[in-house]
């Protein structure tokens, strides 16, 4: 079984979203985590973030957790939201460089612009905005899963 670890910066916003929307796509069949680089341990999802996927039908739980090698081991595939996202996680755990992407960059390696802009702060709109951006990378992660399973 696939195991994908989106990561942002607080996990509150991006990461999260990806992560429950993921989840909600493929059911049982990839397990999918979300972690921060900055994350306070055990906050919640935005407002923005629970607003929106409230209104897409999703209820979730989350509360935010930071990255850690053990996390970052347990992943098949680690999915950061930036480029300074992965810079940073290559710096401090260059073992996993070979399974580490932008989301978008996986999807597309020749997409010009790989970073999901973070809503954190902004009007319900950014984060609307926000999710329409990953559900589109989503789709072409879910379709290059299925193969490569």
């Amino acid at each position: 079984m696939k195991k994908v670890l989106f990561v942002c910066t607080g996990n509150t916003c991006r990461s999260p979203m990806a992560e429950v929307l993921l989840r909600s796509r493929v059911g049982e069949d990839i397990e999918v985590k979300s972690a921060g680089v900055q994350a306070f341990p055990d906050s919640p999802a935005s407002e923005g973030t629970k607003a929106v996927l409230s209104e897409l039908g999703i209820v979730e739980n989350h509360r935010s957790k930071h990255v850690t090698e053990e996390l970052l081991e347990w992943a098949d595939l680690v999915l950061t939201m930036t480029s300074s996202h992965k810079q940073m996680i290559q710096t401090f755990f260059p073992q996993v460089s070979e399974y580490l992407f932008t989301l978008k960059e996986y999807v597309d390696p020749n997409t010009p612009n790989p970073d999901i802009a973070d809503p954190i702060g902004g009007p319900i709109e950014a984060y609307r905005q926000t999710a329409k951006e990953i559900e589109a990378s989503l789709d072409g992660l879910t379709r290059k899963i299925k193969e490569e399973s």
